[in-house]
């Protein structure tokens, strides 16, 4: 099997193999190499956190006159592997970092000719991505495990085909002659008219080069006890479901028998049919595979946030000025969230007030798409609609807006009154986030009008 990744010293700069220069190609396979995550690790090297192997190479093709650029190349490989489990990256020196590249797979190639025993090509076509001069490294990342053995690997320059076989070179990945379970697992969520359903996708792939009979397959999901479950949907439906345990959802069968390079795809749906208490959930679960002489396990999680938040609205009077303050605040163990705020403002018959400024937020004629403007005499009767747009709630904390305006004058006898009211509160993403609505809505801060104003609702000095 291929060792597991371990720190690699790249200085002094050895290699596993360096085969040429046939035609002026040379091919190398370097001792250490790049993973994903920017670790420099052995060559070939196994990552047991992500089940993955991964394999390196380098083609350095020179200058000379009469050096022809390479237009494919074919890389032995274990011939159960399927190209769902096959990622090919390139890094073409001085040119960035590794790039996803397509590739195909065969085990008769018309110019590579039929692969070794047990084997398929990875055959890559370089499209003129690059010419001579130039020195290009391949990274295979495969899933799973291999036997390495040593195989040659064969490139088509011009119309000329080599085959680089030096001693004991190249390192490839070979078939485990046993069956042997592989599993990648995906989750997630999703939020739909502000239901949530868990989405959960499993693969199991038999990466060796036997059948495996008996394939027992079990996992557990836990479910935090503030959630209520609805709904289970699970495919293929040969599996069961066990939700006896509080907490737990346990699905688990028998996926019968998974031939060499054969797959099982699992795939559920679990829809939350009720939340009560705001926070951030965490769901968690771990799957198990087994068959006779082989298992694997697999993890992942999801985080869920619920939202709920409460509105409050005030005001004062300083002289001819009406000052409201409207307050959004985050409930419980609620996260972050952003959110649009939306105000409503009656001004009545027979009072001229002003606006100095919108405190950023915007201000229409109620019914309309006409801006509000500011220092300008409004006429009442009117009713101003007011959003403030991507207000941020903080976890804990509380989003605060102080907005005014100014009497000009009042043709009333006795008592008006100015209402100011909290209408909405919308999250701006509402398919992030369950919201449990905003407690206090509508929020009413009255202002009445008289020979002078009064607000009925004071701020706490």
């Amino acid at each position: 099997m291929a060792r597991p990744a371990q720190p690699c010293d790249c200085s002094p700069y050895q290699n596993l193999c360096c085969c040429g220069p046939i035609n002026g190609i040379s091919v190398v396979q370097p001792a250490c190499q790049n993973l994903p995550d920017g670790r420099v690790v052995n060559n070939p090297a196994y990552v047991p956190e992500w089940n993955k192997s991964y394999w390196t190479y380098k083609f350095i093709v020179d200058c000379g006159k009469d050096t022809k650029a390479i237009s494919n190349f074919g890389i032995p490989i274990c011939e159960t592997l399927t190209k769902e489990n096959i990622i090919v990256s390139e890094k073409i020196d001085g040119c960035g970092s590794f790039v996803s590249v397509p590739f195909s797979l065969t085990k008769n190639d018309p110019n590579l000719g039929p692969a070794p025993l047990g084997y398929q090509w990875l055959k890559i076509e370089t499209q003129n991505r690059y010419d001579t001069g130039v020195s290009v490294e391949y990274r295979i990342e495969l899933l799973g495990d291999y036997m390495v053995s040593a195989q040659p690997i064969k490139v088509k320059a011009g119309n000329t085909i080599s085959t680089f076989s030096c001693s004991n070179c190249f390192m490839v990945p070979e078939c485990n002659p046993q069956g042997k379970l592989v599993m990648t697992k995906e989750c997630g969520h999703t939020i739909e008219n502000n239901q949530a359903v868990l989405n959960y996708k499993i693969v199991v792939s038999n990466v060796g080069n036997a059948p495996l009979d008996n394939v027992q397959f079990s996992d557990t999901i836990f479910i935090p006890n503030q959630l209520t479950i609805g709904s289970i949907i699970v495919t293929p439906a040969t599996l069961t479901v066990n939700t006896s345990i509080p907490g737990q959802i346990v699905i688990s069968g028998n996926l019968g028998t998974i031939i060499p390079g054969g797959s099982v795809t699992i795939i559920y749906q679990i829809s939350i049919a009720n939340v009560t208490i705001p926070g951030k959930y965490k769901i968690s679960n771990t799957a198990n595979v087994a068959a006779e002489g082989t298992k694997d396990s697999a993890s992942c999680s999801t985080n869920l946030d619920v939202v709920q938040l409460k509105a409050d609205k005030c005001c004062k009077i300083e002289g001819n000025k009406g000052i409201y303050t409207l307050t959004i605040s985050s409930v419980g163990q609620s996260p972050d969230v952003i959110v649009n705020i939306f105000d409503h403002m009656d001004i009545p018959s027979g009072l001229v007030v002003k606006f100095l400024d919108l405190s950023g937020c915007e201000g229409y004629f109620t019914g309309t798409n006409n801006p509000v403007p500011t220092n300008t005499n409004i006429s009442g009767p009117v009713g101003i609609d007011i959003i403030c747009r991507n207000a941020i709630v903080p976890a804990g904390g509380s989003y605060q807006k102080v907005g005014s305006f100014i009497l000009v004058s009042s043709s009333v006898v006795g008592t008006t009154t100015v209402m100011n009211t909290i209408t909405d509160v919308v999250p701006v993403d509402p398919d992030a986030q369950i919201f449990l609505g905003t407690l206090g809505i509508p929020a009413i801060a009255p202002i009445d009008v008289n020979l002078s104003m009064t607000c009925k609702k004071p701020c706490p000095q």
